[in-house]
């Protein structure tokens, strides 16, 4: 092998300068419509830069954006957009740009405490109010009333009023028994100041003075107080605190005594509950500015079982030779080890190379989210898979040649380097194959405001003679948790997989078809449905290969403008022993993208020739469930409770202003105003029920994406 490159030195003279995260300017971008735009400017950004002495109106960056159903809306779906506190509307696109009310704010607070959800002018979905906090932690917060329980202290349609109280201070503590007096609690602050007579109810000095502070009409944004002002004992970060609270139409309040006097009045986090109560997950925000592409080196010290003193050469007369085999039993005990890592990011992705273990591409974090897409060991620990008798499971994305299965490469060192490139970086890896003479390069691009990671592997045989080859990319996936979901299942667009190892006993042996994805009436897609591992070539090239879970939401696709001449999917089932490769119960399914189509494939490499394969990895959230992919973006499709589908498109760079165009068998059935695309935040469209299955089409951007419903 070749020694390993001073990565250190590479970093610090390739690395392209850009600003720091910390210091990107504050006032956000990724909003539906520039009239939202608009509106939280006004509101929010004197907050954002620090001028304001009150805290958001909004939040400090918007979330997710959808058409949802809205009887009366034009094509009966309208625009929204999610913050923390609130949500943004527009009901006519066509109407006045101008009008203070061309955006509206629902009335969230009423929604979650009644659980009637509006869906038109006149209509609404009964659903079971929220049982969500109405302050403080999410979860594990007993104290705190919920919505659901405001029920009973709320006043609506012109019920429930309340006595006026102007001069008293608020001492009601409200909690999951009711209403008890604290006298310790009547602060200054909570002193009644005014009475509004439409709902019947008082307002604190505390609450009264954030509104009259607002530089957006109070009506507008809060509506009329449905609750009296009450204390609760709330969770927040832990911690057990009297917080005051009052519930409007369409904010909620709270007074924390504790913070500084910036932040004693803040607005309740109704964005975030409603959508939780809605979509059942937490919002998605638009990542912030950032600038260009970073690269650094660390370290990562990981427990690593001792396997270097359990290495034995081989012979010539081995087929494997000069490459190790390992004698399991001679395995050492588990220790911390420090390997190098490089670590390259941009906006919406953070990539880790461990260059040490294969120069795999360790870890590939959605920065929207939090989350890794790639499945991480907790252990370095030998398995005994793969041609050469045993194998690193270490996670992430490896580089397997030159042989069937993993091959021969991904245990030891590779060379690392980085290249600037005008929109980009590329991390560039090297190793020379001991047995058949190749020069392996694995490269991984990431560009400036994109979410796809561009990848490459490149064999080059340097020897006088034809040797043969097999090259393949190898995805380890685990997007529950470090786990395979119940509901996790991979997407190919063939009709036929063929069979290539299993020890699943309904199915056939190796090299025979079966369909896909069901066979024998079993969704074989879903791992969760095998009976021991499966493994399962595509039985055609296919243009795309991923693997999603509707659950967390989330997921990858790995996609090919030229189509990849071999895919395969692989996992294990739940009564596989998973302590042959971890400690945990962790664990993980593959995605193989191959320059051959099958294992039993091997073609040779003529001397001095070269043989490539790419792939484009795209990290995916938010689209309910995954259809379609290509290099430009990705398409999910998923049926509501009503019958209608929802579609959610997501592209894999930010693009300007364009309208998305739904197309069902020929015929346009949605058109969207023009909004911006971008990676972090997926557009999802509420389709009418009624329609049939066929082909469903989107176009948007100067690219579109197609399936077929059923």
């Amino acid at each position: 092998m070749k020694l390993l490159l001073p990565i250190f030195l590479l970093v610090a003279t390739l690395i392209i300068p850009v600003t720091p995260v910390a210091a990107a300017p504050a006032i956000p971008d990724g909003f539906a419509d520039p009239a939202f735009a608009t509106l939280w400017t006004r509101a929010d950004r004197a907050v954002a830069t620090g001028s304001a002495r009150r805290s958001w109106t909004y939040g400090a960056s918007p979330g997710e954006m959808r058409y949802e159903r809205f009887a009366g809306a034009p094509g009966d779906a309208r625009l929204v957009q999610y913050f923390d506190k609130a949500r943004m509307e527009v009901n006519n696109p066509g109407g006045d740009r101008q009008s203070p009310w061309f955006v509206t704010g629902g009335r969230l607070v009423v929604e979650l405490i009644t659980g009637s959800m509006q869906t038109g002018f006149n209509d609404v979905e009964q659903r079971a109010p929220a049982a969500i906090p109405v302050a403080g932690d999410p979860i594990n917060n007993p104290q705190a009333p919920t919505y659901a329980q405001l029920a009973a202290y709320v006043s609506l349609d012109g019920g429930g009023r309340a006595p006026n109280r102007i001069g008293a201070r608020v001492s009601a503590l409200l909690g999951p028994d009711g209403l008890r007096e604290r006298p310790d609690l009547a602060l200054s602050a909570t002193t009644i100041v005014r009475y509004e007579s439409v709902t019947g109810h008082n307002v604190p000095r505390a609450f009264r003075d954030f509104m009259a502070a607002s530089p957006v009409d109070t009506l507008f944004v809060f509506g009329y107080p449905i609750s009296e002002p009450y204390w609760a004992l709330v969770r927040v970060g832990g911690k057990e605190l009297p917080i005051l609270f009052q519930a409007f139409e369409r904010r909620l309040l709270t007074f924390n005594p504790a913070n500084p006097p910036r932040w004693q009045v803040e607005m309740g986090n109704v964005g975030q509950h409603y959508f939780l109560w809605r979509y059942g997950r937490p919002l998605r925000y638009a990542v912030p500015p950032f600038s260009g592409v970073t690269a650094r080196e660390t370290t990562l010290t990981l427990p690593t079982y001792d396997y270097s003193s359990a290495l034995v050469p081989t012979s010539p007369g081995d087929p494997i030779h000069p490459y190790p085999r390992l004698d399991l039993a001679r395995v050492g005990s588990l220790q911390p080890r420090t390997y190098r890592a490089v670590v390259v990011e941009n906006r919406f992705l953070e990539l880790t190379f461990l260059p040490e273990l294969g120069g795999r591409l360790y870890r590939a974090v959605i920065k929207s989210t939090g989350q890794n897409i790639f499945y991480q060991n907790p252990v370095i620990k030998p398995a005994p898979f793969g041609q050469r008798g045993w194998w690193l499971g270490v996670g992430g994305l490896e580089w397997a040649a030159p042989t069937e299965e993993h091959g021969y490469l991904e245990a030891f060192p590779w060379d690392l380097a980085l290249e600037t490139q005008r929109d980009g970086l590329v991390v560039r890896m090297t190793t020379v194959e001991q047995q058949r003479g190749f020069d392996v390069t694995a490269s991984v691009r990431l560009r400036a405001d994109e979410g796809s990671i561009a990848t490459m592997l490149v064999a080059q045989n340097r020897t006088d003679s034809a040797q043969p080859l097999q090259m393949w990319m190898n995805a380890a996936l685990a997007p529950v948790a470090n786990r395979v979901g119940h509901v996790t299942h991979f997407v190919v667009p063939v009709d036929q997989m063929i069979v290539h190892a299993t020890e699943d006993r309904a199915l056939p042996p190796p090299r025979a078809r079966v369909e896909w994805t069901l066979h024998q009436n079993r969704d074989l897609s879903r791992p969760s449905t095998w009976n021991g591992y499966v493994g399962l070539f595509a039985a055609r090239p296919t243009p795309f290969i991923g693997l999603y879970d509707s659950q967390a939401d989330a997921g990858v696709a790995a996609t090919s403008s030229t189509g990849f001449a071999g895919a395969k999917v692989f996992a294990f089932s739940s009564n596989f022993d998973r302590r042959l490769f971890t400690d945990d119960g962790s664990d993980y399914a593959e995605l193989w993208c191959g320059a051959q189509p099958t294992f039993w494939d091997d073609p040779p490499l003529d001397a001095g020739e070269q043989r490539v394969i790419a792939a484009d990895w795209i990290p995916l959230q938010g689209l309910g469930d995954l259809a379609t992919a290509s290099d430009h973006g990705a398409l999910g499709v998923q049926r509501r409770a009503d019958g209608g589908f929802t579609v959610s498109v997501i592209s894999v760079r930010i693009l300007p202003a364009a309208p998305v165009r739904v197309i069902h068998n020929g015929r346009e059935i949605f058109r969207s105003t023009t909004v911006v695309l971008r990676p972090d935040l997926p557009l999802a469209i509420e389709l009418p029920p009624g329609i049939a299955g066929g082909t469903l089409r989107v176009e948007t951007g100067g690219f579109a994406l197609e399936t077929t419903l059923s």
